[in-house]
């Protein structure tokens, strides 16, 4: 055993942050830890570490610790010249050096400590794919234990032996990987909502019992008016007795039901379900073609011969190492570079990690609205799904985290006017959680995207095409051809169905109109409604 906690608390102000009542953790643990922004995850590691101490309770350490915090340079950290070597950490310059390079000298720093335990507060967040997967042999061949926070679900699903999950300031452990954590909750869920229904049958068939005995009690009738005293006593004392017995048991029955555990019912998201009526759809073929695309910056090379077409519909992540040109050539698409054919009807949204596309005296919702067709109520819907509650919407963007700006300029995007989205990292800054809504969301958008990401578990989950950069050369393929025969047929109907609402609405007022001007430019539209069924059937 290498650190025993026992019965910590740490509160700021009156928010209880963390509580823990006993947690040990054993030589080759890889430890997971997880939650939502703010619950409390680095504020644990930190009271692991030293660095914050805990109101109550106590935390043992046996071993040398070695602390990677998520963006401060250790610069008198010693650093063998074998890991600087293979983490390719700067000679000189800490302040001009990026957040992965502060990243890399950290772990660097942390692997030549000698350490048995190596505590890790988001390291993954400024690696590129390479240096995750590095990360990701490094730890499992390390010979002691790791506890980390980490949003890459590949990444903590590849490593980890547990998961610690933070919620409400208390803390459960799971066995497994992260694919096993999410098992494990929808398991959790479905016993919740088995028990649930459970409790309201019971209940329901409680009260309906009561409900019965309560209307026999009181349709037993007085003694009739033509019976002689001595028979309307008995009667009474026989009605009075069975009544009193009724009204018992109804009592009995209601102390049932107040004795019943309670149980709450799950909380269910609701489906996401883009209106097709307020999108603009894409009927062309293609969506954008690429012919013999390269970038330069000065003498040097980018990427070359990049070739390829994007039908409308597809989810095309662009992944490569760091320095290769993913943001380049999302900016070029939004540009229409020379050598890139964007369909005429492409209404292109852009996110980029600037955020200018929000508006700083406006809230969360007004920023939204501003450039969508959508309801306000699918709007509130989506904004939900992305952990933005109820009165949540109407707080202004000057007085958001971080986290919560990103949140806002991506629904800005994937809400707005637009049938094309262009994505730069969207997964950044993001907690499990919303990273996971983000998906389904993203998912069920029927319109076209092209996103630059370094997150595995996004890519795996959402790409029906890859641009992969590697070498100074672009190369455009899809990723599985069933995802994307899948993506073509729902994108077919979605349209097919848009153009049958059309028609619909175009025989209608047909039957209604009398000038013949009007007329003529329906029967028109009708006209090309028909030929665009036909091209969908």
């Amino acid at each position: 055993m290498l650190i025993e906690v026992n019965k910590i608390e740490k509160s700021y102000g009156d928010r209880l942050i963390v509580k823990v009542n006993q947690l040990n953790v054993y030589n080759g643990e890889r430890i997971g830890i997880v939650g939502k922004n703010g619950e409390g995850k680095s504020t644990l590691l930190r009271m692991l570490v030293g660095d914050v101490q805990p109101d109550t309770g106590t935390i043992q350490v046996a071993g040398q610790l070695a602390y990677i915090p998520q963006l401060e340079v250790g610069e008198k950290e010693h650093v063998t010249g074998k890991m600087k070597s293979k983490w390719d950490v700067p000679k000189e310059g800490h302040d001009a050096w990026s957040g992965g390079e502060m990243t890399r000298q950290k772990i660097a720093a942390a692997l030549s400590s000698g350490a048995n335990v190596i505590v890790a507060d988001e390291p993954t967040s400024h690696l590129d794919v390479q240096g995750i997967e590095q990360l990701e042999r490094e730890l499992t061949a390390f010979k002691g234990a790791v506890l980390i926070i980490s949003h890459d679900q590949q990444f903590l699903t590849q490593l980890c032996t547990s998961i610690w999950e933070l919620e409400d300031g208390e803390l459960r452990v799971y066995e497994g990987n992260y694919r096993d954590y999410v098992e494990q909750k929808e398991h959790v869920k479905e016993r919740q909502l088995f028990e649930y229904e459970q409790y309201v049958k019971e209940k329901q068939r409680l009260e309906q019992a009561a409900s019965e005995r309560s209307e026999k009690s009181k349709s037993l009738k007085k003694a009739p008016s033509r019976m002689g005293n001595s028979e309307a006593r008995l009667h009474k004392r026989s009605v009075g007795t069975k009544k009193a017995k009724l009204d018992r048991g109804v009592k009995a029955i209601e102390t049932r039901i107040e004795k019943l555990e309670k149980k709450e019912k799950p909380k269910e998201q609701e489906n996401i379900v883009f209106d097709l009526q307020s999108f603009r759809h894409i009927y062309s073929k293609r969506v954008m073609t690429f012919e013999h695309v390269e970038a330069t910056i000065g003498e040097r090379v980018l990427f070359e011969q990049l070739n390829g077409s994007v039908k409308p519909g597809s989810k095309v992540a662009i992944i490569g190492p760091n320095g290769v040109g993913k943001s380049t050539l999302l900016n070029m698409i939004h540009q229409s570079h020379e050598n890139i054919t964007v369909a005429k009807p492409a209404k292109m949204g852009y996110f980029h990690q600037q955020l200018k596309n929000l508006d700083e005296e406006k809230s969360i919702l007004e920023n939204v609205q501003k450039s969508s067709r959508y309801t306000e109520t699918f709007i509130r819907t989506v904004l939900s799904r992305l952990l933005f509650k109820r009165e949540d919407v109407h707080k202004k963007v000057c007085m958001l985290s971080g986290g919560e700006r990103v949140k806002t300029a991506l629904a800005k995007v994937f809400l707005g006017d637009y049938n094309v989205l262009l994505l730069d990292e969207p997964t950044n800054y993001l907690d499990l959680h919303t990273k996971e809504a983000l998906q389904e969301v993203l998912k069920a958008y029927p319109g076209t995207i092209v996103f630059v990401t370094h997150d595995r578990y996004f890519v795996k989950e959402l790409a029906t095409h890859i641009i992969e950069m590697d070498n100074k050369k672009a190369t455009l393929r899809a990723v599985d051809q069933s995802k994307e025969a899948s993506q073509s047929k729902q994108q077919q109907e979605a349209q097919l169905l848009a153009v049958e609402m059309e028609l619909t609405e175009t025989i209608s007022k047909l039957s209604l109109v009398v000038s013949g001007r009007e007329k003529e430019q329906l029967e028109a539209k009708y006209a090309e409604l028909l030929k665009r069924k036909r091209e969908l059937l």
